[in-house]
């Protein structure tokens, strides 16, 4: 694991939650500010409720993750060179099976959260189809706010998010390294890497590759 301080799992926990625990309403699409600023103030609603049980914590992800995140272009960048010698069948597995270790390893720590709370500042155009938006943590310690930088894309009629930075750093880029790991430690193949999570989900938390998009390395490379 990766995070070694109760301020960074506490930026993780929160900027995981507006990636994963809210769905994109129809009328913010076409502006990515709107978009983000919906999803951090419906996802801090969430987060302050303590009635929600486990089961239904992870329902809601699994749902509102393929609604949020662009599942089958993050899938393929955290494969990285590997993607490209993978089977169709171990792709397709390993995009299913990273998308339920995001639900089950996020659905666990956001029982930390203590609450902090976002502020979505401004957001900038990179190109005709993607945007960086910046918001900003609110740490209930008084420490100083955090950077938090939302990427993007549009999709079709869709804004998708790809990509969070958290102080410089990418989650995407950290667990692409994290997986090559994983796949070296198992004999250089995707399904081997299939195995691995199938059998970590199947024994309930835990870390297969050190964390789905926990921050390491201060990288910004986005999928």
């Amino acid at each position: 694991m990766l995070i070694t301080s109760r301020r960074s799992l506490s930026v993780l926990i929160v900027a995981a939650a507006l990636l994963l625990w809210t769905a994109p309403t129809r009328a913010a699409q076409t502006d990515p500010k709107a978009f983000v600023d919906g999803l951090v103030q419906q996802a801090m609603t969430m987060l302050k409720n303590p009635q929600m049980s486990d089961a239904e914590r992870e329902q809601r992800f699994s749902t509102l993750l393929q609604t949020g995140f662009d599942i089958p272009r993050i899938a393929r960048f955290v494969l990285g060179r590997y993607w490209l010698t993978a089977s169709d069948q171990d792709r397709n597995q390993f995009s299913q099976l990273f998308a339920q270790w995001v639900v089950r390893t996020y659905a666990d720590r956001f029982k930390n959260y203590s609450g902090e709370t976002v502020k979505v500042t401004s957001a900038r155009t990179e190109s005709p189809t993607s945007y960086v938006v910046t918001s900003e943590l609110i740490h209930t310690n008084g420490a100083p706010a955090t950077t938090i930088y939302w990427h993007v894309d549009k999709v079709s009629d869709d804004l998708k998010i790809v990509d969070v930075e958290v102080e410089g750093v990418s989650m995407a880029l950290t667990e692409r390294e994290e997986i090559a790991s994983a796949i070296q430690r198992d004999g250089g193949t995707v399904a081997g890497l299939n195995q691995q999570l199938r059998q970590r989900l199947a024994g309930g938390a835990g870390s297969a590759t050190g964390g789905p998009l926990a921050p390491g390395q201060a990288q910004t490379t986005k999928p």
